[in-house]
């Protein structure tokens, strides 16, 4: 998909992780209900001098976001059983997210374990993986030929 020049809503984005085994292959997570917040925030450090009045600042660390990814449980998809054996493994691996328009954001994730949510008799069987980002993201656009080679 080329870049959207109109607003769009999140449906449609794809998020997958590097596969382990080879080297610049994305592996999507085809049944991901949430992926959290993707970039850093800054931090403000204090520069106020003694005779000042007013508080001044200084921009400071910038934080990536704690991640909560969540999926259906569908143990028969291969990629969700690699997923979450890296979860389990506590492994650092590379995540990308291919928003619906059009914007793409790769960062590193440093995984921390994942869970089965609360089962209920009238939801989905749900699973959530957790870690945090790790460094800056790196944000892309995608270009018309990615999008016809979408389509195709």
């Amino acid at each position: 998909m080329a870049a959207s020049t109109v607003a769009r809503i999140g449906a449609g984005s794809i998020l997958s992780f590097e596969d382990p085994d080879t080297a610049d292959t994305f592996l999507p997570l085809v049944e991901a209900l949430s992926i959290g917040a993707i970039g850093e925030q800054g931090e403000f450090v204090e520069t106020t001098p003694i005779a000042a009045t007013t508080r001044t600042y200084i921009p400071g660390l910038k934080t990536p976001p704690d991640k909560e990814i969540t999926g259906n449980d569908v143990p028969g998809d291969a990629n969700q059983e690699k997923f979450l054996a890296l979860a389990k493994a506590m492994a650092t691996i590379s995540m990308k997210v291919e928003l619906a328009n059009g914007r793409i954001a790769t960062f590193t994730l440093v995984m921390s374990g994942w869970q089965i949510n609360e089962p209920a008799g009238d939801g989905a069987l749900v699973w959530t993986a957790y870690g945090k980002q790790s460094g800056d993201v790196t944000w892309t656009l995608a270009s018309a030929k990615t999008a016809l080679k979408k389509a195709a």
